[in-house]
């Protein structure tokens, strides 16, 4: 059998948002075009002979001359000012936290103004009476000056959201808001099962397409793939790195003679896994809580700072609390001719709590205060569990405080700070 060639994922601009930054500038300088004609027909139309001398038309070029490159300075300040708060927390934060900070919308949005304003001054220059000495029309010349002294105050604006960026709490405050935003997107369950079948003995497997990270799962897509009676088990979940190796599917068929291998589209099951070669913070969950454990982790290990680690450890039982509270419904599905999809790799609550704890606790145990403060995160996600009746959650929680309190003895904290930690931690079990 031919090798099939294997392609790599193409790249996404997931982070930097290049289509939202295209499209913005594209209506931003539409917008100014238009505002520049409007200005220029008003002048035409109703003050025309201007009824207030404010110069001459070869003034106003000048002038408009001087608005134009004024605002394109600002718009290159303000540029300037995301570097500088870029290179500022550069050594504070990984790189991957790092994208947050270049990923701003009020910079997009400020460029896609500076971007209307100089293409509205640039139409009006270009539009004006060929006679110099005429008198500057009146209403094209005042949209100028409002345009320029507007830009003057986004340079208030871009000191102002950039000294703001710097401050960790609005870093770990935006962080917990685009996690909780990714679990409102979280597709909702289509099927409920008590259990999931194990996969058949015959069951065929399906590589992966390419090399990269998986995004989304197209259930739709992978279930019409099938013939009537052909049952998927997933291998893999979005947040997972896959390779042409790795089985992102086992496929099943309801006959083994072989006519219904023809009738199934391997190639399209394949397909239904979307790749890229970098995460997604938009659509992945599990990387969105990561990158709240990336501030923690790193103010731990690099800069030991407690009250960022407790600032982040308090987001984050907030994260991890609702997403206990909502539930992550596995992509079961299936249709009326016996076409099934089983989701046997899918994210639950309880593998979240895993991956966030256990990179937060081995530095975390090293000082009494953080230790206690995340026990204090782990009763407040545990007693959500409860409430849910999420046993898987609860289990890993206690053995989560547990591991804690061990690491704690491990790394020779004093009798009175593990005492009082195991104090804290009896609280679970009452």
């Amino acid at each position: 059998m031919a090798k099939t060639k294997r392609r790599r994922p193409r790249a996404r601009w997931t982070t930097l948002r290049l289509g939202e930054i295209t499209l913005a500038m594209i209506v931003a300088m539409a917008a100014g075009a238009a505002l520049g004609l409007a200005a220029l027909a008003i002048d035409l139309r109703w003050f025309w002979p201007s009824p207030v001398e404010l110069g001459t038309v070869a003034g106003a070029r000048v002038l408009l001359g001087s608005v134009i490159g004024g605002l394109i300075t600002v718009a290159v300040f303000g540029l300037w000012m995301r570097t500088v708060v870029v290179g500022m927390m550069a050594s504070h934060f990984s790189p991957r936290t790092l994208m947050v900070f270049l990923d701003d919308r009020f910079q997009r949005n400020l460029l896609a103004f500076m971007s209307a304003g100089v293409v509205a001054v640039l139409v009006v220059l270009l539009r004006m009476p060929t006679d110099e000495q005429a008198a500057a029309p009146l209403v094209s010349t005042m949209l100028a000056v409002v345009i320029a002294l507007a830009s003057m105050a986004g340079v208030l604006l871009a000191i102002q959201h950039a000294t703001r960026s710097l401050s960790l709490p609005e870093l770990v405050s935006g962080l917990t808001d685009d996690a909780i935003k990714v679990l409102d997107h979280h597709p909702k369950a289509r099927i409920e099962l008590p259990e999931v079948p194990v996969p058949e003995a015959t069951s065929r497997a399906v590589l992966a397409k390419g090399t990269g990270w998986v995004t989304a799962i197209n259930i739709d897509r992978m279930r019409k793939a099938l013939p009537p009676g052909g049952v998927v088990h997933l291998r893999c979940r979005v947040g997972g790195f896959v390779t042409p190796r790795h089985t992102v599917a086992l496929v099943s068929l309801l006959e083994t003679d072989g006519e219904e291998d023809e009738k199934v589209d391997l190639d399209a099951i394949a397909g239904a896994v979307n790749l890229a070669r970098t995460r997604s913070p938009d659509k992945d969950i599990a990387f969105a809580v990561s990158q709240l454990v990336d501030v923690g982790t790193f103010a731990l290990q690099e800069r030991w700072d407690t009250s960022t680690a407790h600032e982040v450890m308090v987001h984050l039982g907030a994260v991890l609390a609702e997403i206990v509270d909502r539930g992550l419904p596995r992509l079961h599905d299936n249709d009326k001719d016996g076409r099934r999809v089983y989701d046997n790799a899918g994210w639950d609550a309880d593998d979240l709590v895993q991956l966030c704890v256990e990179r937060l606790r081995t530095p975390a145990a090293r000082d009494p205060e953080v230790s206690r403060h995340l026990i204090q995160m782990l009763h407040e996600v545990r007693a959500v569990a409860v409430g849910r009746d999420d046993l898987a959650v609860v289990s890993e929680v206690d053995f989560q405080v547990e591991m804690v309190l061990a690491l704690a003895e491990a790394n020779g904290m004093l009798a009175r700070d593990r005492q009082r930690l195991e104090q804290e931690a009896e609280s679970f079990f009452k």
